[in-house]
């Protein structure tokens, strides 16, 4: 409204038949929200006309204004009516211009800051309220209408001088801060609406004159008078004529004034830390916000970030921003109120000024105060509260390793830069690549050696410092080992910088200096707490490392610790880990720190084993825990710590945790020893490596296995390693090798009234009578039989996979609401289980089953989201399934070049994992696609090797089809 009426509708602009119709909408919208009688409305379009008449002539505009907005398709229409009035509704899907003009002038109002120039959230404020305005309210919209013609004459007057207003605010920030470029459109802009505002004139005259076009600056001159006199008679301002003549006699000073200050230059690029500019920004321009103190570690950049908002904060402390670094000052609160003073310059004819003389004169100052490295002198700075209630204009920007303690203190964490999960490089990553840079020109960030770089973000946790110091060695050691020397010793993070700050030529150095700062008990327990190699509880510090909470506070108020709130956890940052961890090693309670670590874990998963969610964060301390306990000899420990959690681990699809271990709990048992444990960990292994497709590694574990249950005379341990040999060779296409593994494995687990056993050997010969036979019904009987076999036992994963088998079977026969009812069933029992693998697996059947009723956009659905969980859970055999079938669903779609690429990322994996059924499979698919493309030669390759595969495989589906294709 804010110019010619422009509205759009879903993005598309709406049409109106009639003047009318517009009059009536934007009275609405300039009264949004509340509702309008009929009859004024009536009145408003028709004045001359009778009321009855009146009131069917607003109905008929109404009905073509609904039309038009197309009120009657959206969820909730536009427009609320009843008999006697109608509204705009208000509501976020409905935007009007002088609504949200009038909101940002008032937002900017009512804003608490020190000076608006120094304020760049009002500053974005006021241009984007200056940016709606694109001419006079309503422009061109003049019905004949009286009622019409007086308010919208009152309105246009009210909106051009509110929008006068706000330009002159805009304007008068700029030139405060000599911004020229930005100073010019907004004065012409004024000038468009008052051609006599001379303030404008005046501001363009200045802005030519520093933009280097003293001409236009003077010929702005002429235009002013020449306006003046037009419409005013009378000529300008002695303030206009002195801007004139300075700039005729070119001695024209700066609109901005020189700000004082000390503030030192950067001798860098800065990298990052938007929010945290942001969010100071807008606390230092606030004069509620006086005393904002940066806390985190050393190195973290916390001096550096201070620095780089000090120097966007001048134009709002026009006495100057001065910076005090305190980490060099001796003799306590005096010396520190001097330092203060001399920093600012207030010594008068070279005499110095004591602590009182330089609060005298600090109380007429806006003065901002960098104070940096607080954390050397906390005790001495107790007068700033009473400073900044004597001097009520100053602020105070403190750095340090802990809060101040203060209640008129805001404290801002800082933590390390972000580090990239995608392909561009991150803030770190970007930092690391302009230090390494700066040490040797020849380095660069690539796609290839970004992956190494980020490993080494990630291991100093973001930390400016420590990436700038390991950046420096790239012109004498690879990225591979820079990562492998950090990991060894913090020693690496040295560096020979002679302007560097001695207590930041190392990450040692550094933390040392925390480390000094603490009390000894405060030390003890923080060593002891490096034995946690992730985030812990309260519980588990106390158990552990005997740390009370006071301490724990203590050690978070000194950055050592960070404790996040929600999940109620403590966390280390990686070097400070590394550095405490050698401390403890000088302890001597370092030993019996982890028998408490691993007793602790051991109860607490022994406790949580069914709690999947409780087990969560904390399976970097069980892998941690297990690991002690196996490096204490405490190998019946071991076993059964593995024991506890083998279940959780496996229905967590945790398969790398698990098999590392398996592989010490292996160890345990042969160290006892323990012949059955050391045959059913052999067993698990390969259970677990044929998840990962590990085939070679699987069946060799499965052997051993074997053997040592045959030793045993074990029949249940030889059932299942029989069972789990079978699913391999099903797996590896060896059909007829698992038809008689299977069949072995069902006889022993009959002998031993095993029903379970038998159920899941009935599901394998199904999909054998399926893969091998296409023998449906033969598989249909086999499935039904084992689902009532599980119904005798509590039900496990195994009875979600006979569903989801059931039904693949019964949507073969287009039973598909019977189908649908079987993986309705599956996905309730693997929710209630918690067993993500098999929640997984019941989407692909659903991807199967809407792909065979073709409704393909579903199917899409479910497959991408099983893709992501598979491609989570680390399934490669899964993986190229779900991408074979998404391929053949883009197919369908005529999505051909999709299709290539799914099916054949599919192939690839199948070829890695030497499947080949899946692989013959895969070739006749994309002989099919090649096809369809008219890709002949591509289709007759893949035609070729789907034959070659086949005639070992001598499957009879993909027999007839390719002979059908022939």
């Amino acid at each position: 409204m804010l110019g010619p009426l422009q509205v759009t509708v879903g993005g598309e602009t709406a049409e109106f038949r009639t003047d009318a119709m517009r009059v009536l909408l934007a009275y609405l919208a300039a009264h949004q929200g509340i509702p309008q009688r009929r009859d004024t409305l009536a009145g408003l379009l028709s004045p001359d006309r009778p009321d009855q008449e009146a009131l069917t002539y607003l109905r008929n505009r109404l009905t073509l204004l609904r039309k038009a907005l197309k009120d009657a398709e959206v969820a909730r229409p536009w427009l609320e009516l009843d008999r006697k009035q109608i509204a705009l509704r208000a509501g976020a899907d409905i935007a009007v211009d002088i609504t949200h003009f009038d909101q940002l002038l008032t937002q900017v109002e009512r804003h608490a800051h020190r000076e608006l120039a120094g304020c760049p959230t009002c500053l974005a404020k006021l241009q984007e309220a200056a940016d709606l305005v694109r001419g006079e309210l309503l422009a061109g919209l003049n019905f004949p209408s009286d009622t019409w013609e007086t308010w919208l004459l009152a309105q246009r007057e009210h909106y051009r001088q509110k929008a006068v207003a706000g330009l002159t605010l805009l304007r008068e920030a700029w030139l405060a801060q000599g911004a020229w470029t930005a100073v010019v459109p907004i004065a012409q802009r004024q000038l468009l609406w008052e051609p006599w505002l001379e303030a404008a004139h005046r501001a363009l005259m200045q802005a030519h004159y520093h933009l280097g076009d003293r001409n236009a600056a003077l010929a702005q001159y002429e235009q002013c008078a020449q306006r003046l006199w037009d419409e005013l008679g009378v000529a300008p301002e002695a303030e206009t004529e002195q801007v004139r003549q300075q700039i005729f006699e070119d001695v024209l000073g700066g609109g901005r004034t020189a700000v004082a200050g000390n503030l030192p230059l950067p001798t860098g690029l800065f990298f990052g830390r938007e929010a945290e500019q942001t969010h100071l920004l807008q606390r230092l321009v606030d004069p509620h916000y006086r005393l904002i103190t940066l806390v985190g570690t050393g190195g973290i950049g916390k001096t550096r970030l201070a620095l780089q908002v000090a120097h966007q904060l001048q134009t709002s402390f026009p006495d100057g921003v001065w910076f005090v670094a305190l980490e060099a000052i001796q003799g306590g609160a005096e010396q520190i109120k001097v330092a203060m003073g001399e920093a600012a310059g207030l010594a008068q004819d070279g005499k110095q000024l004591n602590g009182e003389q330089v609060l005298a004169i600090l109380r007429d100052k806006r003065f901002l105060f960098i104070l940096d490295n607080c954390e050397e002198v906390l005790a001495e700075l107790g007068f700033l509260p009473e400073w900044l209630r004597r001097a009520p204009q100053i602020a105070i920007l403190a750095t340090s390793r802990e809060p101040l303690n203060f209640q008129a203190e805001s404290v801002m964490l800082v933590d390390g830069l972000p580090t990239g999960t995608t392909a561009a490089p991150s803030t770190a990553e970007a930092l690391f690549a302009e230090q390494g840079q700066m040490a040797w020109a020849g380095f660069a960030v690539t796609a290839e050696n970004l992956p190494q770089v980020r490993q080494i973000c990630h291991l100093v946790a973001g930390s400016p410092l420590a990436i700038a110091l390991a950046a420096a060695w790239v012109r004498r050691r690879s990225l591979t080992q820079i990562y492998e020397e950090i990991g060894r010793s913090l020693d690496f993070l040295t560096t020979r910088w002679r302007d560097q700050d001695p207590r930041h030529r190392s990450m040692r150095a550094v933390l040392e200096t925390s480390w000094q700062l603490l009390a000894a008990e405060e030390q003890a327990v923080l060593a002891a707490l490096s034995v946690f190699p992730t985030t812990f509880t309260a519980a588990a510090a106390a158990a552990v490392a005997a740390a009370t909470s006071l301490i724990l506070d203590s050690l978070c108020e000194k950055s050592l610790l960070q404790q996040q709130q929600e999940p109620e956890r403590y966390g280390m940052h990686p070097l400070v880990r590394q550095f405490t961890a050698e401390k403890r090693a000088a302890y001597p309670t370092e030993t019996a720190v982890d028998h408490a670590f691993v007793g602790y874990f051991y109860n607490l998963a022994q406790s949580s084993q069914h709690n999947y969610p409780a087990l969560q964060p904390e399976w970097p301390n069980f892998a941690a825990g297990i690991h002690k306990a196996h490096a204490l000899q405490a190998w019946p420990m071991v076993l059964d710590f593995v024991q506890v959690l083998d279940e959780a681990w496996f229905r967590q699809i945790r398969f790398d945790e698990m098999r590392t271990a398996l592989v010490l709990a292996v160890e345990a048992a042969e160290a006892l020893p323990h012949p059955a444990a050391v045959a059913r960990l052999h067993l698990r292994l390969g259970q677990v490596e044929l998840e990962q497709s590990q085939y070679e590694a699987a069946e060799s574990h499965l052997n051993h296995a074997l053997t040592h249950f045959r030793r045993l005379e074990d029949g249940w341990g030889m059932a299942h390693t029989h069972y789990f040999l079978s699913r391999l060779k099903l797996e590896q296409a060896a059909d007829d090798e698992a038809i008689l593994l299977s069949e072995a494995s069902k006889q022993m687990f009959e002998e031993q009234d095993d029903w379970l056993g038998i159920a899941k050997n009935l599901n394998l010969l199904a999909l054998c009578q399926i893969k091998k036979y296409r023998n449906f019904d033969t598989a249909h009987a086999y499935l039904e039989e084992s689902v009532a076999l599980q119904k005798r036992v509590p039900l496990t994963a195994n009875y979600v996979e006979t569903l989801r088998h059931l039904a693949r079977v019964k949507s073969m026969a287009e039973a598909y609401g019977a189908a649908a009812d079987c993986l309705a069933e599956a996905a309730r029992v693997s929710a209630e289980q918690g067993d993500l693998g098999e929640a997984t697996a019941v989407l692909y059947e659903q991807l199967l089953l809407c792909k065979q009723q073709n409704q393909l956009d579903q199917a899409l659905s479910f497959g991408y989201a099983c893709l992501e969980g598979f491609q989570k859970l680390g399934s490669l055999r899964w993986e190229a399934l779900i991408k074979t079938q998404l391929g053949l669903l883009h197919q369908g779609q005529e999505n051909h070049a999709q299709a290539a690429v799914l099916l054949n990322e599919g192939l690839q994996i199948f070829s890695e994992l030497d499947d080949r059924y899946e692989q013959a499979y895969s070739y006749y698919y994309l002989a099919k696609l090649y096809a369809q493309m008219g890709d002949m030669a591509h289709s007759h390759a893949a035609k070729r090797e789907a034959h070659q595969l086949n005639q070992k495989l001598n499957d009879p589906l993909l027999t007839q089809r390719l002979e059908a294709d022939s």
